[in-house]
């Protein structure tokens, strides 16, 4: 009897021993390794101008998920392609975590407005509410559209453009005439000037006003065009006027 209980005395103390070991074995192996991963810090990639998808599987490496807003107008990131996220690339976030990222919507399109047979101010405006900009200007003849208003512009009405592209207009200075030769203004008054343009046929344009001792005051030292030019009937000329 005596000797029965003390063979399941020392089988039990066996068994417990043997329990133990595999415990410390299982807690040294899997249970402190898991528990300290858990707590572990690691550091977030950086997922800047990549697909969701690209993104996704980076940060599933690192045991980190990823949550996607709404899309924003970018003018360098490809549409698409993330362009803002939280938290940043390299700090340290616990694993499971879950980083929050933009993607970009692409470069916004702004329209052309219709700036036909407007006149310069007016086309001004419209470009500017529009998201975009008068660039150069060239005068054109015409017979049904009034001078000083838009003819034509390009890129046209309806375009799709970057903001801010410059849209180059051609604006009407009246019917067409006939080709004449430039008349020479220097040296003549600026009062001169302005009967000799008008017989002419011509308009005068710009007028700037030089000091110079040469010339006495209210003289036209230089003009544009030259009069050794051709020029349309109803074509502005520049005038530079002499000053003390």
């Amino acid at each position: 009897m005596l000797r029965t209980i003390g063979r399941e005395i020392v089988l039990f103390i066996a068994c417990a021993m043997f329990t133990g070991a595999v415990g410390l074995i299982l807690l040294d192996s899997w249970l402190m390794p898991k528990y300290v991963r858990k707590g572990q810090q690691i550091e977030v990639p950086d997922v800047m101008d990549r697909t969701p998808d690209q993104a996704r599987r980076l940060l599933a490496k690192k045991g980190l998920r990823l949550k996607l807003r709404d899309p924003r107008w970018d003018t360098d990131i490809l549409k698409g392609h993330i362009i803002q996220q939280h938290p940043p690339a390299k700090d340290r976030v616990k694993q499971g975590r879950t980083v929050i990222a933009v993607p970009s919507k692409g470069r916004r399109s702004f329209t052309v407005p219709n700036l036909a047979r407007k006149t310069l101010r007016q086309a001004g405006l419209l470009a500017q509410q529009a998201g975009v900009a008068v660039g150069q200007i060239f005068d054109e003849p015409s017979h049904e559209v009034p001078e000083g208003s838009v003819i034509r512009h390009e890129p046209s009405a309806g375009a799709q453009v970057a903001g801010g592209t410059e849209v180059i207009l051609f604006v009407s200075d009246g019917p067409p005439g006939e080709i004449i030769q430039m008349a020479s203004l220097v040296g003549v008054s600026i009062r001169e000037a302005r009967r000799k343009l008008e017989a002419l046929g011509l308009r005068v344009g710009k007028i700037r006003y030089e000091f110079t001792t040469a010339y006495a005051p209210n003289i036209v030292i230089r003009q544009v065009p030259a009069d050794t030019m051709e020029v349309r009937q109803g074509s502005r000329v520049e005038l530079v006027v002499s000053k003390l």
